[in-house]
């Protein structure tokens, strides 16, 4: 089921213009099937309501709806939406996901589940604000992060209602994305971290 789902995933278009405020990238489609597998087998995702906050391409969101879930995607970013809603409908999920165009701080509903890449960089908190919102409103997380933010991350759960649950290092490549990358890509290390509510 994994490699089916990476197989598919792998059509997902990238941002036509990514933004680097947004700290926009493409989540690579072997970490977002295992992210999302792992999900399905802890019973996170079929038949439960999920979101995906900071949706991007929709990668996520689009694999959480390939997998049975009821998915909810958000995105402050118009074009990051058009881009993930024509992602879903060349999927054949379109009709799967609700597209939600606005910030993840004014979210006012409650998930099953949240599956995300939000902007993690080390530079700022917004990572940590998704992570509040998302354990505020679910059950269990499913996050990226930086692993520079790792022991921050673990001090805001254990003072929050979640307990993580894994923490899984994952060494990515990530392509040459904005203007001032003059690699061809790089390696990069990331964190998924799983948080269940205790």
């Amino acid at each position: 089921m994994k490699s089916e789902l990476t197989r598919t995933l792998s059509k997902v278009e990238g941002f036509e213009n990514p933004k680097i405020s947004l700290e926009q990238y493409l989540t690579p489609p072997e970490m977002a099937a295992d992210i999302l597998h792992t999900a399905y087998m802890n019973q996170d995702l079929e038949g439960r309501k999920v979101a995906d906050f900071g949706t991007g391409t929709g990668i996520l969101a689009i694999g959480a709806a390939l997998l049975g879930a009821e998915v909810k995607a958000f995105d402050k970013d118009s074009d990051a939406l058009e881009n993930a809603e024509r992602n879903a409908e060349k999927l054949g999920v379109r009709q799967e996901i609700e597209f939600a165009e606005g910030d993840v701080e004014k979210v006012n509903e409650s998930f099953d589940t949240v599956v995300m890449n939000p902007p993690f960089s080390v530079h700022s908190d917004s990572g940590i604000a998704f992570l509040r919102k998302a354990v505020s409103c679910s059950n269990a997380v499913y996050t990226v992060s930086h692993p520079g933010s790792r022991e921050v991350i673990k001090d805001f759960v254990e003072n929050s209602n979640h307990v993580i649950t894994a923490l899984e290092e994952y060494r990515i490549s990530l392509p040459s994305t904005y203007g001032f990358h003059t690699e061809e890509g790089r390696e990069t290390e990331v964190d998924v971290i799983i948080t269940q509510k205790g």
